[in-house]
Order: structure tokens, then C-alpha cells, then sequence
């Protein structure tokens, strides 16, 4: 049986690409993946025309979907940020394998600002500072 793409889609906005790479990658964990798809600004890119590739594809997209960004502030968090006026869609910015990860495992529901918070919330947990315990002679 072949599973059907998810509802609600995913676009990962990154410099570069790297977002189809990490996507690529996560199916080790979870499977195949569905629904997720990149533009990525590349460095022959002008603003201009980024913007007209993101707009191609948002308009395509159903309304509640996520788009996922790789930094806070950068071209590919500001280019998202003008259609959020004019499109029902939720940004979320600093993108890594849990922020995805969990994006993915929501994707059959619409996302709302509350399940956005929750995958801010899981990424942000996911981040720690791993170290082995001092032996104390």
C-alpha cells in the first residue's frame, strides 16, 4: 500500500539547500517523509528572485501549512515574513533535526500557533549540553 502525502505541507526555506539535505537524512529515523519541500537561496540568487520561487510555491500551498527557516532575520526568514500578510501560514525560524522531526509527526492537522509552540518547544529541548558526570575521588 502506498501512503498518501500529508495535508498540510511543509517548506523549508535555507541557504544553500541544506534543509532537503537534514530532511533526506531524518528518514534513518522516521521513515519516508511526505509533504516537505525546499527552496533554497543560493548565492546566484537575488532577493527579487527568491522571492518570486517562494511566492510560486506558497501560493500553491494549502492554508495552515509551515514554513521552516534557517535563520531568525536573514533573507530567508524576511522573505517568508511578506507573505504572512496575505497567506494563512506559520513561520518558524532555526531550523534543526527535532524542529523537522516534530513538524513532520503533526503535519496530518493543520498547524496553529499553538502546535508551532510545540515544535519551537520540543527543538529548544532537543538542544543540550552533553557531558559525562565528574568522578569525585
Amino acid at each position: 500500500m502506498v501512503e498518501k502525502p500529508n495535508k498540510y505541507e511543509i517548506l523549508l526555506l535555507t541557504h544553500g539547500g541544506w534543509g532537503l539535505t537534514l530532511k533526506e537524512k531524518l528518514t534513518m529515523i522516521i521513515g519516508e517523509i511526505h509533504g516537505v519541500s525546499e527552496i533554497a537561496l543560493e548565492p546566484s540568487d537575488t532577493t527579487e528572485t527568491f522571492l518570486q520561487k517562494v511566492k510560486e510555491r506558497i501560493t500553491k500551498m494549502p492554508d495552515n501549512s509551515l514554513i521552516l527557516t534557517d535563520i531568525a532575520g536573514g533573507t530567508t526568514s524576511n522573505i517568508a515574513l511578506t507573505f504572512s500578510k496575505d497567506y494563512q501560514i506559520n513561520i518558524l525560524s532555526g531550523l534543526n533535526s527535532m524542529m523537522l522531526m516534530e513538524a513532520v509527526m503533526r503535519q496530518n492537522k493543520p498547524f496553529t500557533k499553538e502546535s508551532v509552540a510545540q515544535i519551537r518547544e520540543a527543538a529548544l529541548l532537543s538542544c543540550q549540553h552533553l557531558q559525562l558526570p565528574e568522578i569525585k575521588n
